[in-house]
């Protein structure tokens, strides 16, 4: 079975910030990434400059999406957790997957931004 969404049908994304020990934010999208939401993608990529982008829940990222992506990792520290298949196609065609640090969960994601301390210094 094949579902697609045609340009009269409203797409939407919500995404909730949260702050987590060390600066670092989790991002959580939910919806559509493309032209009608991208704007909002934006706003959520500028949160921070440590930012856990949690795309599990995410069902299409077009390429206005995945240059977005792209930007923002160019002006803060990003780890991107995928979830679905048309997500990380969407990366993957594009050779942004090769770009951009993609972890398999958040937790993970969180582990990979977390501060190293300096030696003799305490965490």
């Amino acid at each position: 079975m094949y579902c697609f969404r045609t340009i009269d049908e409203p797409s939407g994304l919500t995404f909730t910030t949260t702050e987590r020990p060390g600066g670092i934010h989790v991002v959580t999208l939910v919806g559509d990434i493309d032209a009608a939401t991208v704007e909002t993608f934006d706003e959520a990529l500028a949160t921070g400059e440590r930012l856990v982008v949690d795309l599990t829940r995410v069902a299409f990222l077009s390429c206005a999406g995945v240059r977005s992506l792209l930007d923002a990792n160019g002006r803060a520290r990003l780890a991107v957790v995928l979830g679905g298949h048309a997500v990380t196609r969407s990366l993957e065609a594009t050779g942004a997957d090769v770009l951009l640090e993609i972890h398999p969960s958040v937790g993970v994601a969180l582990a990979n931004l977390a501060p190293v301390p300096e030696p003799g210094r305490e965490a």
